[in-house]
């Protein structure tokens, strides 16, 4: 049995500490705030909730057939999320409490030879696990404020002004941006690169730029921009390739930029490397440099997101346990607007640069039943395929999130195409649109 200490009680650190006190050994867990960390508290789960609500409101006002009005009342919503938050971490607590793990409130500093000290309290335990999250970047282009040029998770927590400016338009800032709008709010989105969404299928981040424009929702790409005035208004300087403009809001949301929380932690000193950008290098079991420390979630690099946290904090659980487990292979993500997003894996475009044969099976949303029946047809999914296996997968519409989830299954797995086929799946269901992908693939179209 292994004494271990987990500095940081987000749930890449919950997750460590949880399952190896399931295999038997004594577990610490130190949280400086709150259990749960930024996910629980202030991004993943406040933010899906009032986006949920959102899509509701949305769904209600679209359906021609119901005679009522609706407006959102963000006031009681705040509380409904506020409620929401305090379940997910009180069901946290009490299975912590459960597995017998000690939780200690204080800030932990990792001394030189693996010594912890909270509270003025000293520990060597015999192994440690860092999960310690990361935090915004201010930069010199977009200085955080506290007042008026803020990180996603303050803006949204917190009154709401007219005009919003948002700087990237990645997952945090397609998500901001979707909630804004429906509070009735102008939304400016300026992106650095040429789409919507780097990184992600062009023909995905094409709809999903599509369905934001419609609402109302003003995007500049190719955009290179900088606050040059937050005294009062903020006004933003933006190049575009077809001259200068001034852009002028309430309030900017900065959701670019984050960093390692690593302060106060003796890597060096412990024989713990980073990369060049400050995250912890470890290991596909989440082992460090120090073959004592371990480190889990966003101060182990990106991906930085929940999604990789838990599963990170599984796996360095098992192997503090005596499990030998590793990371899985691909890493699906989802992003919550008003219309989901779902992907996993590679695009085709990437495939392409690696010289890899690869072919695309797109299906759209209104070929599926199930999606006229929920009077949401919009969006598609689009499938990768090599060497008769799925290698990526991109979909955006009613239940992207929940169908990615089963592809990368899929894909974890091995399964081919033809292993896959005779899957049966129930009928009206959104997840059909995967036995249509694989029906194309291998012979022809039925829906």
């Amino acid at each position: 049995m292994n004494n271990i200490i987990v500095i940081g009680g987000g749930v890449g650190g919950y997750a460590a500490a949880v399952r190896s006190s399931e295999l038997g050994d004594k577990v610490t867990i130190v949280e400086k705030t709150q259990l749960g960390g930024e996910c629980i508290n202030r991004a993943c789960i406040p933010s899906k909730t009032l986006i949920d609500a959102v899509k509701l409101l949305n769904k209600l006002n679209k359906s021609t057939w119901i005679s009522a009005e609706a407006e959102l009342n963000y006031e009681k919503l705040m509380q409904f999320k506020t409620q929401v938050i305090e379940n997910v971490r009180l069901k946290m607590e009490k299975r912590l409490a459960e597995q017998g793990v000690t939780i200690i409130q204080g800030e932990a500093r990792l001394e030189e030879g693996g010594e912890v000290v909270v509270n003025s309290q000293r520990f060597n335990p015999d192994k440690v696990v860092l999960a310690n999250g990361s935090i915004p970047i201010s930069f010199p282009d977009f200085p955080l404020n506290g007042n008026n040029v803020l990180d996603p998770w303050t803006a949204m927590n917190r009154e709401v002004p007219k005009k919003i400016i948002i700087v990237g338009g990645g997952v945090a800032g397609v998500e901001l941006a979707t909630l804004f709008s429906a509070m009735k709010r102008e939304v400016t989105i300026l992106e650095l690169m040429p789409q919507l969404l780097p990184g992600f299928d062009k023909d995905l981040a094409s709809a999903v730029k599509k369905r934001l424009e419609e609402k109302g929702i003003n995007i500049y790409l190719n955009a290179k921009s900088k606050v040059v005035n937050s005294n009062g208004s903020v006004e933003f300087s933006v190049v575009i390739p077809s001259g200068e403009e001034k852009v002028v809001g309430d309030l900017a949301v900065i959701t670019i930029g984050r960093k390692a929380t690593t302060a106060g932690l003796k890597l060096k000193e412990n024989g713990v490397e980073v990369d060049q950008r400050g995250y912890i290098k470890v290991n596909e079991s989440g082992q460090t440099t120090n073959p004592s420390i371990y480190a889990a979630g966003d101060v182990a690099g990106p991906p930085l997101s929940a999604t990789k946290a838990w599963k990170q904090g599984i796996v360095v659980g098992d192997n503090l346990g005596g499990v030998k487990s590793k990371m899985p292979s691909f890493y699906p993500s989802s992003i919550f607007a008003d219309l989901e997003i779902g992907t996993v894996g590679k695009t085709v475009d990437d495939l392409k640069k690696s010289n890899v044969d690869a072919k695309e099976i797109t299906i759209h949303m209104k070929d599926i039943p199930r999606a006229w029946t929920l009077n949401e047809t919009e969006g598609f999914l689009k499938i990768v395929i090599s060497q008769n296996k799925i290698v990526g997968a991109h979909m955006i519409g009613e239940g992207a999130a929940e169908v990615i989830n089963t592809l990368a299954l899929a894909m974890e797995t091995g399964l081919t195409i033809d292993q896959i086929y005779p899957v049966l799946f129930s009928h009206p269901t959104v997840s059909e649109i995967i036995t249509e992908a694989i029906q194309r693939a291998k012979y022809g179209e039925v829906y």
